[in-house]
């Protein structure tokens, strides 16, 4: 048995042995590429009903390589390149040559070596009848193969279609909500300015921020150590990424300038620049965080501001707004809507049904086969014939009868003449099923680049949509931070408020408690005393132990 793929391009059918069929589909390409001189690269393996194969999974998984079943190879570079592909033409030795037998037979004398002459002649025409026969076959099963092939990459141009289209609705109905909330963003943002200006004026409450601050401070100073300022640039390549570039909206850098002027006007306001000094030193001398770890701190000014901005370095809160004004402009509505546009176009050719249907190939194949079934036909004849030829040269080799040759020869030489014409039929037949294939493989070829190109520029679209749908997402993520952040004040100072009343109630609780704990002792003490003073005047009644079982007991206690 053999594996079978069949090369689209030209129709040519490449048998290898059915040991490749357990390798991997890599392993199947390298020895394309070993025994045709395709490239890896430049190969396209495609199974019926338009999957493709995956290099990494075994060839066998897949339900094809028979003769009536073959993997579809498709050459990259043949497809590409701007000559059509040309499909080698067969000639047999002898099938030019049989006009010049029959007429070089037909001038023989009628003798018994002219009858055994044209015996052979006609079975030589037979012979080279279904030689011809066989070859028609062959083409006319490629120009199958290929109408097969063919549909199975617009399956999968089909599939990939459906995956664009998908992907562009998704993006478009996610940028219609985003669209419609941009000016509730713009006012998530305008509110977060407010709120750090309030953060900046917050003092944090010394017992429960200078452990965590002093974390915080020692990662920010091992953070440049650890490769921070490269994570911090490949971040910033990632949100700068060259899908769509576009100036910022004048609204949007007036509103980020009046926010970066509020943090810096507020922490002016909230920071002693002495202090800011001494903390600046703090951080750019790592080698004197351990004494200064160790030696009492005089003062702690440390501000809400600060200790949500070294929280997660480097993604301040002035980072974050920058980010987020950033992809706002990436999503600007005139670039969106222009690239949605495209995507509709790109839909558009897609789903182009002149170049996805080929008009009239189904009937040309049928008529193809029925010039196949002619030429069973005609091939039948020339048996016959030829069969006929052969009795007669028995009959007459048995006979040795002279006065029958030149009948003979004259119904022989009328019988070359018709063998002649079919002889001249079964070429024509195979003229036109090369011409057919080849105007077959040219046709695909047009269409075949016109797929390749389409798909192409499908997929940069695609990834461009991909890399839209991707800032889309973390913007949004980021306006979550926003009004997460804008809370900040309020949920710190409810917080505060809540810890003070907390502790107030487990005071208040705790001396409840102690009192009720003294007021219970002595309680307890009191009916001890008054049990025992009992206890000595009943302790010699006659009525102890009898009527009253039990009044020596102590109170639970």
């Amino acid at each position: 048995m053999k594996l079978y793929v069949f090369l689209v391009n030209t129709g040519a059918t490449l048998t290898f042995d059915t040991e490749l069929a357990v390798q991997t589909v890599s392993d199947l390409k390298h020895a394309i590429q070993t025994k045709y001189k395709i490239g890896v690269l430049q190969q396209i393996l495609v199974v019926n009903g338009g999957e493709c194969m995956a290099p990494d999974r075994r060839v066998c998984s897949y339900s094809a390589g028979t003769d009536t079943n073959p993997i579809f190879l498709f050459n990259k570079e043949m497809i590409l390149s701007e000559r059509a592909p040309v499909i080698p033409k067969t000639t047999f030795s002898a099938e030019n040559e049989m006009p010049l037998k029959v007429e070089e037979s037909l001038m023989m004398p009628a003798v018994f070596h002219t009858v055994a002459s044209r015996t052979q002649l006609a079975v030589e025409m037979y012979e080279v009848a279904k030689k011809l026969c066989s070859f028609c076959e062959g083409l006319v099963h490629d120009e199958h193969l290929q109408h097969q092939g063919w549909a199975a990459i617009m399956a999968n141009l089909e599939d990939f279609t459906h995956s664009y289209q998908k992907l562009l609705f998704k993006f478009e109905n996610a940028y219609s909500n985003y669209f419609e909330s941009v000016d509730d963003i713009k006012l998530k943002l305008t509110n977060l300015g407010a709120a750090v200006s309030v953060m900046a004026k917050i003092p944090l409450l010394e017992c429960l921020t200078r452990n965590s601050y002093r974390m915080s401070i020692g990662r920010l100073v091992s953070y440049p150590e650890h490769g921070g300022t490269e994570t911090e640039d490949t971040e910033n390549e990632k949100s700068t990424e060259p899908v769509l570039y576009s100036d910022e909206p004048k609204m949007d850098k007036c509103l980020l300038d009046s926010f970066s002027k509020s943090v810096d006007r507020s922490a002016r306001d909230s920071i002693d620049p002495e202090d800011m000094k001494g903390n600046t030193n703090f951080v750019q001398n790592p080698e004197t965080l351990e004494e200064h770890n160790n030696r009492d701190v005089p003062s702690f000014n440390v501000s809400l501001l600060d200790w949500i901005n070294v929280q997660d370095r480097p993604n301040d809160v002035e980072s974050l707004v920058r980010k987020c004004f950033d992809s706002m402009s990436r999503l600007d509505p005139r670039i969106i809507q222009q690239f949605l546009a495209e995507g509709r176009q790109t839909v558009a050719k897609l789903d182009n049904q002149n170049m996805k249907a080929i008009k009239g190939l189904e009937d040309r194949l049928y008529a193809l086969d029925q010039m196949i079934a002619s030429c069973s036909k005609l091939v039948n004849e020339q048996k016959e014939l030829a069969q006929g030829f052969l009795a007669n040269q028995k009959r007459a080799e048995n006979l040795k009868d002279p006065s029958v040759l030149p009948d003979l020869c004259l119904s022989h030489a009328n019988q070359l003449m018709i063998m002649l014409a079919n002889h001249r039929k079964l070429l024509d037949i195979k003229q036109k099923c090369t011409t057919a294939k080849q105007e077959l493989a040219n046709n695909l070829q047009v269409r075949l680049k016109w797929c390749c190109f389409v798909m192409l520029h499908a997929d940069q679209e695609a990834e461009r949509l991909q890399a839209l749908f991707r800032i889309l997402t973390e913007l949004l993520e980021r306006v979550k931070i926003v009004e997460a952040l804008s809370t900040v004040p309020q949920m710190y100072c409810l917080a505060v408020v809540e810890v003070v009343r907390r502790r107030m109630f487990i005071k208040h609780y705790r001396e409840w408690a102690n009192a009720l704990v003294k007021d219970g002792k002595n309680l307890y003490e009191a009916e001890k005393t008054k049990r025992e003073t009992f206890g000595k005047l009943f302790r010699k009644s006659f009525l102890r132990n009898r009527l009253f079982r039990g009044l020596d007991s102590w109170p639970s206690s």
